[in-house]
């Protein structure tokens, strides 16, 4: 007998299927509303890798072979000594100490023996300099351990090194007046070395020209017809300290000023208290006039910082942090009065069609960047129309990438910052990204948020320095990115008018840095201020009217390349008093010399200037003598401290002759 199917068992079914219908709408409207997060993909990360230099540079910088660094205190600093010479003169070479000899110092005009190498030099070499600088040469040397007491008196020992306070007094700097006195309001966290030299008798045969805590810090000795500067300070130590930061002895990086923060910011590696409202660029000053001891006996030629004669540099640039195509008031408004600045833009915040625009307009995009749980760091998703249930958030090199696909046909970027200054967990992470991106410059160094710092006020140079730099890794070499701290960022506690009328002046007639700024977009949401509105607009006339360059991130840094691929070399007659200066200046074309006048002097504009010291031995500039036509003085422009003569040049092949006063009598000179 056949059996009927129950209806009762039928509502039963459709009872389920109908509950499992809305139980999977239900989870669909959850996961669409909250997808599934799946873990960023790791970033691939590159070391720093060994300097190369330019065999043929005025300069030599003695380096040693040290293993990584297990602690912040062993990290080798000596080569912040090239991006000291980088910075102030242009081109360096290098060598090994295990391959210093007398042969390889006789083409330099000087050579810069910093600390750990001054250690690793042995009986045979620390001869080979003694008789160098007897025969004329100029030798900076650092805190030297190891047979040197041949040479500087005194046997030196890292085990009496104490931790310094401050410079008490720099009577034998060049630079006069107020910069100065700049100098001594330094925070000078390093180590001093006492130097008392049983036979030899200060101002007789050594002249203390720099005091640290009142004792000898830099001290000269005239060894026959040469000179030996001897640093007791460790100079890359506290450069390092200053320019990059402090992190924790391991190199782990804490938040501090936010202790909740799920990440630290650029903020938190502020070497010193007192930095954290500083208009005085310690850094700059200290190297600068640290090699201009070395010009008073072996002058040499510079590349200058910027092009032509230009007296510094201002960066305008927008932190959009996520505000999306609301971003674009600040952009129009400056393309409205013929300005140009870069918006650092997050990945998929603005469209494809929005970068396109901004690229036929020529407005100039960076990438900001943020860590994979930071609130507006783009995602990646998948599924089907609006529905996509999976997402993953984008590592920075992910970032980096759909940036760069969305900006085609325009691009590749060249420039980052991170959204509100935040950094890695560990000192190196960063730059390690960054530099696998083949980024060239960094502005994520900088002041915090005000919302972050609270009434805390950060402003002006944080870091130390107005000039790029390039940060080292933890084998003591150094990054191809190079990274600019921001001083101006109207959302600091710190932002005011006054201070940026303040910073931009100073650049101008003192300090000759480069004033990286951040006015975001969504200051006026986030924190209201008509004056960082008005400093906005207002900068780029003031800086104008200081004979600053006004510029965007990118365009300084391809101006950094074409100034890293010049070269300078220099020759110096003491009996002629004629210093020599060969240049092969890189214009932005890549001609080798310009048709005519006016495109030379348009060239001109965004090739690096060449200077040199207004004086030898007390006596000024007496003839100029350009590619062989004698050029009238009036060219030559003058640095703020009075110290160095600026020369606008095109690109291209040159030769450039100074030719001194004599002190007994200059018309001898032809």
């Amino acid at each position: 007998m056949a059996t009927r199917k129950s209806s009762r068992g039928f509502g039963v079914e459709v009872e389920i299927i109908l509950t499992l219908a809305l139980v999977l709408i239900g989870l669909g409207w959850m996961v669409g509303q909250k997808p599934f997060m799946l873990d960023p993909h790791s970033d691939d990360v590159a070391l720093a890798s060994p300097p190369e230099g330019d065999p043929g540079a005025d300069v030599l910088v003695v380096l040693p072979t040290v293993p990584e660094a297990q602690s912040f205190e062993q990290l080798s600093t000596d080569q912040a000594w090239l991006t000291t010479v980088e910075r102030e003169l242009g081109p360096v070479r290098v060598v090994e100490s295990s391959q210093l000899t007398r042969s390889v110092m006789d083409p330099c005009a000087w050579v810069i023996i910093p600390r750990n190498a001054a250690s690793m030099l042995d009986p045979t070499q620390t001869q080979f300099v003694r008789n160098w600088v007897q025969d004329g040469g100029t030798v900076i040397l650092e805190q030297p351990e190891g047979p040197w007491r041949g040479l500087i008196g005194q046997t030196l020992s890292r085990a009496r090194a104490r931790e310094t306070r401050r410079i008490t007094s720099f009577d034998g700097a060049l630079t006069r007046g107020e910069v100065r006195a700049d100098i001594l309001e330094m925070p000078f966290q390093t180590t001093l070395i006492p130097y008392n030299p049983p036979q030899l008798a200060r101002g007789r045969d050594y002249q203390v020209l720099l005091e640290v805590d009142g004792q000898p810090g830099i001290v000269t000795l005239h060894i026959g017809r040469g000179r030996l500067l001897l640093l007791l300070f460790d100079f890359g130590r506290s450069a390092v300290r200053t320019m990059q930061g402090v992190p924790e002895p391991d190199f782990s990086v804490l938040p501090q000023i936010d202790p909740d923060a799920a990440h630290p910011s650029t903020a938190d590696l502020i070497a010193s208290e007192s930095l954290r409202s500083s208009h005085i660029p310690f850094v700059d000053l200290l190297e600068r006039n640290i090699l201009y001891l070395a010009d008073t006996h072996r002058p040499v030629g510079r590349l200058w910082h910027y092009p032509a004669t230009r007296r510094g540099a201002v960066l305008i640039g927008h932190g959009e942090a996520g505000y999306g195509a609301a971003a674009g008031y600040m952009t129009d408004w400056e393309h409205s009065e013929d300005r140009r600045s870069t918006l650092f833009a997050v990945a998929q915040s603005l469209t494809p069609e929005a970068l396109a625009r901004m690229g036929r307009l020529s407005i100039d995009v960076g990438l900001h960047w943020a860590p994979e749980d930071h609130p507006v760091v783009p995602h990646r998703s998948w599924g089907l129309r609006s529905f996509r249930p999976l997402r993953r958030p984008m590592s920075v090199l992910g970032q980096l990438d759909a940036l760069n696909h969305d900006l085609i046909p325009y691009g590749p970027l060249m420039v980052s910052r991170s959204v509100d200054g935040v950094w890695s967990d560990g000192y190196f992470d960063a730059f390690r990204t960054l530099e696998a991106g083949g980024l060239l410059l960094d502005a994520s160094y900088g002041p915090p948020p005000a919302r972050l710092s609270g009434e805390t006020e950060y402003f002006g140079y944080v870091f130390g320095t107005g000039l790029p730099f390039r940060p080292l890794d933890r084998n003591g070499d150094r990054f191809t990115i190079q990274e600019i701290p921001v001083s101006i960022d109207a959302s600091s506690s710190g932002y005011s008018l006054s201070r940026v009328r303040q910073l931009i002046v100073d650049s101008s007639e003192s300090y000759h840095t480069t004033l990286a700024t951040n006015w975001r977009p969504d200051m006026m949401a986030d924190r209201p201020s008509f004056d960082a509105i008005e400093g906005w607009q207002r900068t780029f006339v003031l800086a104008e009217s200081q004979e600053l360059w006004v510029s965007t991130y990118t365009e300084y840094a391809d101006f950094l390349a074409r100034r890293n691929a010049s070269h300078v070399e220099s020759t110096f007659s003491r009996e002629e008093r004629r210093l020599t200066i060969e240049l092969r200046l890189v214009g932005p074309t890549g001609a080798s010399r310009p048709e005519d006048e006016d495109e030379a002097s348009a060239l001109a504009q965004h090739t690096p200037g060449v200077a040199f010291p207004t004086r030898f031995e007390g006596r000024p500039v007496e003839r100029l003598i350009v590619d062989n036509v004698s050029t009238p003085l009036s060219v030559l422009s003058l640095t703020g401290d009075r110290v160095l003569h600026i020369l606008e040049m095109p690109p291209g092949e040159h030769r450039v002759q100074v030719i001194y006063g004599s002190p007994v009598d200059s018309g001898t000179i032809e």
